[in-house]
C-alpha cells in the first residue's frame, strides 16, 4: 500500500479518534446499558465537543434535546455511536449515510460472530460503508475511550482515571472486549495513562492494522499494546508495523491461538511446519514485536518502558539480601536469555570494604541478612556498584519488611532513577506489605515487581527489542540473483495446471536458475540410459525414482545410496523401478535420476511455505529425516534480507551442528543465507508456489549443495 493511500487511511480516522461532536443513536435513560452508559458518562467527563442522543421516544435526555433520527440533528455530526439491535443496524446506516457522518461505531452484536446469516448482514453494512465512505469500528465491539479528549465512546470506560502517573502513553487495540477492559483497568491501576483504548470487534470495516497505524502517527501515544487473536490482511499489517518501528514505538502483543490445530495438509516438510502460530511467533521475531506472554509480564515491561529507560543490552546485575534468593534469580536470567555480567575488580575490591566477610561480591551479589541490622547496607553497595559498566540491567531482590522507612524507600528510588542503567526492584516478603512497596516505587517511576518469572521474561523481551530494533537500522549486503532468473523459471513451470507438483528433476532446474547449487545429476528413461548416465556422473552414484506422483521416495523404496558399479546400478534400477509401481501403481514414472554421491555432511533443510493472511514465507532448519521429529526451524516472511537470513540460521537451536560436531566441517552460514535470500526472490517472484522443500540441503566441505527437491503449486 502507498504512502499517499496510508495518509488517506489515517485522515479518513480522525473523526472517529477526534470528533467535534457525537450522535448516540438508540440512546437510552438508563446509564447502565451499553446504548445509556456514552450519553452519561461524556456529559459527566467534561467532553468538549456537541452530544446529540437520538431515540424518537424521548425529547430530552439528562437535561439535553434528544432527536428522532441522526437525519434531524440541525448541526453536523462527526462521529455516530449506533446501539440498536442488528435488524435495525442498516436503515441507521443510511441515515449515517444521509447525514454525511464519516465515522460510526456499532455496539450492536448478532453479526459474522453469529454464523452464515449474520455475516452476510457483515457484509452488506460493510458494503454500505464503503459505498458511501463511512468508517466502522465494530460491530460487535465496546467501542473507543480517548483520554485527551474525554471520548467516552464506548460503554465499558465511564469515568477518566483519578490517578495518572504517565500522560499519553499507551494506546491499546483489542479483539476482544472484555479481555481489553480487564487489561485496561489492570494498567490503569498502575497509573499508567492511556491514549485511547480500541475495542474492535468484528472489524467489518477498519481492522487492526489500521489502528496500528493511527497510533503509530499519533503524537500523544508512546507506546502500542493489544490483544490480538488474528489478522486478515498481512501485508497491510506488516506496513503498519513498519510505521511504528519508523516512529520510534515499541509494540506489546498478547497474541493467543499458539496451540491452534494446523487442519491443512501439506505435501511437503516445508509446508507441514508452516502452521498458524509459527508464522506469526517468525513475523514478531522479524519485526521487532514483544509478544507478552502475560498480562503480568506487559505490566512489567510498561513500568521499565514509562520510566524512560531502555536496556542498552542482555547484560545483567543481581543484588540480594539472600545468597539463595540471587541464585534463582540467577539461574532465572539465565533461562529467559539474560547473560550474567562479570564484575569489574575494582567494583568487588570497593564491594568488599563494606560488605560483611561471608558476603559475595561476585555476580550475583549477596549483601546477607546483615541488612536487617544495617538497612543503609544496600544503599552503600548501590552505590559501588552502580559505576560498573560491565553491565546493562541491575535487578534488586530484597524482603519489603527491610524497608522500614518511606524516606528509606525515596532514596533508594532516588538512586534507580538518577542510574543511567535499567533498574528493577524486585520485592519479597508477606503479601501486603510487598504490594505496598511495589506500588510506592512504581509510583516514583521506579519499576518493581513481585513474580520474578515475570520481571525477568520482561526484562529479556526488552533487551531483545532494543537489540533487534537495532538490527533493523543496519544495512544488508545485497545477495545477486542470477540474469534472466525470472524468466527461465516462468518457462519451465509453462501452464502447469494450479495444484501441480514437480519432481525432483524439475524442481533442481529451476533452483539452478536462482543460483542454489544442486547435485550433478542425469535423468534416464531406460536402463541403459542410466548406465551411461553414471559412467558420465562418475560412482559413487544415487539412483532415485523420477515421478510428480510420488512425492517422498524414501517411503517408497524409490531411492538406492552408494551404487559402485554397474552390476550394483542396474540390480538397483530394476528394484527401485518395481518398488514404485508396487507403492503407487497409477504413478506417472519419468524415468530414474542418475545422481552424484556426496561425501557425508551436516544435513539441513531449506524451502518456501505459504499461509494465507501473509503470504509466502522461506524456512531454514536441520534437514533430513531430524525436520519432523526435532522441528527445530526458523522462519521468516518477504522481503529477506541477507542480515535476516544470517539471523535466522543463528536462531536454530542445533548450533553445536552447524559449527561441526565430531570432526565435521562447520555448516557456511554465508552461503547457507545466500541460499535462502535465493529463495525468498523465487517465492516473491512466482507466489503461484505453495510448498517449495529442499531436504536435505547438504552442507560438505566443498560447499551446500541441494541433494532433493519437491514443488508443489497452489490449487487455486
Amino acid at each position: 500500500m502507498h504512502e499517499q493511500k496510508w495518509d488517506e487511511i489515517l485522515t479518513s480516522l480522525r473523526p472517529m479518534f477526534d470528533p467535534s461532536s457525537v450522535a448516540i443513536i438508540g440512546a437510552s435513560s438508563n446509564p447502565n446499558k451499553p446504548s445509556g452508559q456514552p450519553l452519561v458518562a461524556l456529559l459527566k467527563n467534561g467532553y468538549k465537543g456537541k452530544i446529540y442522543p437520538v431515540n424518537p421516544r424521548y425529547t430530552s435526555l439528562h437535561g439535553i434535546p434528544c432527536y428522532p433520527s441522526v437525519t434531524e440533528i440541525p448541526g453536523t455530526v462527526d462521529l455516530a455511536i449506533i446501539a440498536v439491535p442488528a435488524r435495525q443496524v442498516l436503515d441507521q446506516m443510511r441515515a449515517c449515510s444521509e447525514k454525511k457522518v464519516p465515522a460510526v461505531i456499532i455496539f450492536t452484536s448478532g453479526f459474522a460472530e453469529t454464523g452464515p446469516e449474520g455475516a452476510q448482514l457483515q457484509k452488506q453494512l460493510a458494503d454500505m460503508a464503503h459505498q458511501n465512505g463511512i468508517r466502522v469500528c465494530g460491530p460487535n465491539c465496546m467501542g473507543i475511550f480517548g483520554a485527551r479528549n474525554s471520548l467516552m465512546a464506548n460503554f465499558s470506560i465511564d469515568t477518566l482515571p483519578d490517578r495518572v502517573i504517565v500522560q499519553d502513553f499507551l494506546g491499546f487495540i483489542s479483539q476482544s472486549g472484555g479481555f481489553g477492559s480487564a487489561v485496561y483497568e489492570i494498567i490503569r491501576d498502575r497509573g499508567i495513562g492511556f491514549s485511547y483504548f480500541i475495542s474492535t470487534g468484528n472489524e467489518a470495516d477498519v481492522d487492526f492494522a489500521e489502528y496500528i497505524a493511527f497510533l503509530a502517527k499519533d503524537e500523544h501515544t508512546r507506546v502500542i499494546g493489544g490483544y490480538l487473536e488474528g489478522v486478515k490482511d498481512g501485508r497491510k499489517f506488516i506496513q503498519a508495523v513498519d510505521m511504528a518501528n519508523r516512529a520510534g514505538k515499541p509494540i506489546l502483543l498478547i497474541k493467543t491461538g499458539r496451540h491452534e490445530a494446523a487442519a491443512r495438509a501439506a505435501a511437503s516438510h516445508t509446508g507441514a511446519l508452516v502452521g498458524s502460530d509459527n508464522v506469526y511467533q517468525a513475523l514478531f521475531r522479524q519485526k521487532g514485536i514483544l509478544r507478552m506472554e502475560s498480562i503480568e509480564e506487559m505490566k512489567v515491561a510498561l513500568s521499565v518502558l514509562a520510566s524512560g529507560k531502555m536496556p542498552g543490552g542482555n547484560k545483567v546485575c543481581i543484588v540480594a539480601t539472600s545468597g539463595g534468593s540471587g541464585v534463582l534469580l540467577a539461574d532465572k536470567c539465565v533461562e529467559y536469555g539474560l547473560e550474567l555480567a562479570e564484575l569489574s575488580e575494582e567494583t568487588r575490591r570497593k564491594l568488599s570494604l563494606v560488605l560483611p566477610e561471608f558476603a559475595s561480591t561476585a555476580n550475583p551479589v549477596d549483601i546477607t541478612g546483615q541488612v536487617i541490622a544495617n538497612p543503609m547496607l544496600l544503599k552503600e553497595a548501590l552505590e559501588i556498584i552502580m559505576s560498573d559498566p560491565n553491565f546493562d540491567i541491575l535487578i534488586l531482590c530484597y524482603w519489603a519488611l527491610h524497608d522500614r522507612t518511606e524516606l528509606y524507600l525515596e532514596q533508594l528510588a532516588d538512586m534507580c532513577r538518577n542510574s543511567g542503567k535499567v533498574v528493577l526492584n524486585l520485592i519479597w516478603g508477606p503479601e501486603q506489605p510487598a504490594i505496598e512497596v511495589v506500588n510506592f516505587l512504581n509510583d516514583m517511576l521506579v519499576p518493581a515487581a513481585r513474580e520474578t518469572d515475570f520481571a525477568v521474561q520482561a526484562l529479556s523481551s526488552l533487551a531483545w527489542y532494543v537489540k533487534r530494533q537495532r538490527e533493523l537500522s543496519e544495512p544488508s549486503p545485497l545477495v545477486p540473483i542470477p540474469a534472466g532468473a525470472r524468466e527461465k523459471v516462468a518457462g519451465l513451470l509453462g501452464d502447469l495446471a494450479p495444484g501441480s507438483s514437480l519432481g525432483e528433476y524439475k524442481t533442481k532446474q529451476i533452483l539452478r536458475c536462482y543460483g542454489i547449487p544442486c547435485t550433478n545429476e542425469i535423468l534416464a528413461k531406460d536402463e541403459e540410459q542410466a548406465v551411461r548416465a553414471a559412467k558420465e556422473v562418475g560412482y559413487p552414484v544415487v539412483l532415485k525414482i523420477e515421478s510428480p506422483d510420488i512425492l517422498h521416495k524414501t517411503e517408497a523404496g524409490g531411492v538406492k545410496l552408494n551404487i559402485n558399479d554397474e552390476e550394483e546400478l542396474r540390480r538397483a534400477y530394476r528394484e527401485i523401478n518395481g518398488n514404485a509401481l508396487q507403492y503407487k501403481p497409477a504413478a506417472r514414472l519419468e524415468g530414474v535420476l542418475v545422481q552424484q554421491m556426496l561425501p557425508a555432511g551436516t544435513e539441513l533443510i531449506a524451502g518456501i511455505g505459504h499461509d494465507p493472511v501473509f503470504g509466502s514465507t522461506v524456512l531454514c532448519g536441520l534437514g533430513g529425516i531430524f525436520v519432523e521429529a526435532l522441528r527445530d526451524v526458523a522462519m521468516r516472511l518477504l522481503p529477506l534480507t541477507f542480515n535476516e537470513a544470517l539471523a535466522m540460521i543463528d536462531e536454530l537451536k542445533a548450533q553445536r551442528v552447524l559449527n561441526g560436531i565430531r570432526g565435521r566441517q562447520p555448516v557456511d552460514r554465508v552461503q547457507f543465507a545466500q541460499i535462502l535470500v535465493r529463495l525468498a526472490a523465487l517465492a516473491h517472484d512466482f507466489p503461484a508456489i505453495a510448498e517449495l522443500d529442499i531436504n536435505p540441503l547438504i552442507a560438505t566441505p566443498g560447499g551446500i549443495v541441494a541433494a532433493d527437491g519437491l514443488l508443489v503449486l497452489k490449487k487455486q
